[in-house]
């Protein structure tokens, strides 16, 4: 296949990783097909820097996108190419009304993932990401330092809210549910395609060099942006609605599998 593909952005959760939050060997050796290709693999995901690197299984991967694309870093050398924080006014009116709506609070700081108390949400999340965040009062850390907010809580009450959380903050934040009990909040840069525009730049790559796998809300605009883009055929309508292609249906744990066929396979650029 004759292309110009020479990085790929893959997202972690529900796509490289399967239900039980590993990676399957089929998997794995999706990965080895796309750098036999030529194609330089770099994670973009929700997770914070720390969290990912710890999967050593993922093996060479130059750069990471984590925080959802706030933060783009050298996985080797640990330099910060870009980093979006949150202004802090508005980290303080995120946790104060997350606070009075009875929300569990987890910030992605640059130093690390905190929450301000324990709850059954947040020991949800701990066992789903793998760590445990630091108990700490929000106010206690630098101010110019949080990447992230979530709101972890009731589905339910995630999904009446979302919406209205999303037009309180146009134009000022980034909001979006990931999982069905956490809502994220963002500065309005902090979404993966814009992440991945700031490293292709700096790569001296366009978005036409670029294939995108996901399955998430907050893999969207990646999704739309990269020259060919693969949703995974369990993901979110979202994600498949802004995917150039959906992957072939099949078990979860192998659908990202799927999905590199058939981005290396003998097709025509998508429009």
């Amino acid at each position: 296949m004759k292309n110009s593909y020479q990085i790929a952005f893959v997202d972690l959760d529900d796509t490289l990783l399967g239900p039980d939050k590993k990676i399957s060997a089929a998997n794995l050796a999706a990965l080895e097909r796309l750098r036999e290709a030529g194609v330089q693999v770099a994670v973009a995901s929700g997770r914070h820097y720390q969290n990912i690197v710890s999967f050593d299984q993922i093996g060479l991967q130059e750069w990471v996108l984590s925080s959802n694309g706030a933060v783009i870093s050298h996985a080797k050398t640990g330099q910060i190419l870009l980093e979006t924080t949150m202004p802090a006014a508005l980290v303080r009116e995120v946790c104060e009304q997350g606070r009075a709506l009875g929300m569990s609070l987890i910030a992605y700081h640059r130093d690390g993932a905190y929450i301000e108390r324990d709850s059954s949400w947040t020991d949800l999340y701990a066992r789903e990401a793998g760590w445990t965040p630091k108990r700490v009062a929000m106010e206690s850390l630098p101010a110019d330092g949080f990447q992230k907010i979530i709101w972890a809580e009731d589905p339910v009450l995630i999904s009446r809210l979302a919406p209205k959380l999303r037009n309180q903050f146009a134009g000022r934040l980034y909001v979006v549910p990931t999982n069905a009990h956490l809502l994220e909040f963002l500065a309005p840069a902090g979404n993966k395609a814009h992440g991945a525009k700031g490293l292709a730049k700096h790569l001296g790559l366009a978005s036409i060099n670029a294939l995108a796998f996901g399955d998430g809300n907050n893999d969207v605009e990646l999704l739309g942006w990269a020259g060919l883009s693969v949703a995974m055929d369990h993901g979110r309508e979202s994600a498949r609605k802004a995917a150039r292609l959906i992957s072939p249906i099949g078990p979860p744990e192998t659908a990202f599998a799927r999905a590199v066929d058939l981005a290396l396979s003998p097709q025509p650029f998508p429009a």
